[in-house]
């Protein structure tokens, strides 16, 4: 159980993160390094895994593992996630980071995507498998996430695509027209293949 002085305080920092979003248009056809990040459960024990390639394809991989102790709570995965998913990206770098949650389509406009792209000063998409918070409109046959009236997201299929630092909402369509990317898919495998521990090696 989390105390609710403890959250609040979590809701100052998730402010601070939200007010240091960047949202700048990164020209997505531009990119060429791009990274991904994905946690998986065993227990207590996390295993993030952070690959690095192209949008389709993973050129090398990281596994951290680690003791999770924070709760699942709705609206605050970075506190869950974020520790393990930083130790799996160092030493990466990349023009993109996409990342398994949301973004700005979140209660505070602070999803994990957000921390860890103001926190590591890249630009950053949160592409997540349900919907959080806001409603979806239809404009110019894309499907957005709004929330508190604004353009926070996109959905594609059965996945949000949101803003996390350093990118913006056009970049966000551009991602979700090439469908989902290859690159956080595998990650995801890898991360059920560690917490199966099923030891793969990392791909150099």
């Amino acid at each position: 159980m989390v105390e609710e002085h403890t959250l609040l305080f979590l809701r100052y920092l998730q402010s601070v993160f939200s007010s240091m979003i960047k949202e700048e248009h990164l020209k997505i056809e531009n990119v060429k390094e791009v990274c991904a990040v994905d946690v998986a459960y065993n227990g207590k024990t996390g295993f993030a895994v952070a690959s690095r390639g192209s949008f389709q394809e993973v050129v090398q991989h990281k596994v951290f593992s680690g003791a999770v102790d924070f709760p699942y709570i709705s609206g605050y995965l970075f506190m869950r996630e974020a520790p393990i998913m930083l130790k799996a990206l160092e030493g990466f770098q990349c023009d993109l980071l996409l990342v398994d949650g949301h973004g700005t389509a979140h209660p505070r406009r602070s999803g994990i995507a957000v921390v860890l792209g103001v926190l590591l000063n890249l630009p950053t998409i949160g592409i997540a498998k349900s919907r959080l918070t806001g409603e979806i409109l239809q404009d110019g046959g894309v499907n957005y996430v709004v929330v508190n009236g604004k353009k926070e997201g996109v959905k594609s299929g059965k996945y949000y695509y949101s803003i996390g630092n350093k990118v913006d909402l056009e970049d966000c369509v551009y991602v979700s027209k090439m469908g989902y990317p290859g690159i956080l898919k595998e990650t995801d495998r890898l991360t059920k293949k560690y917490k199966k521990g099923e030891n793969e090696s990392s791909k150099e």
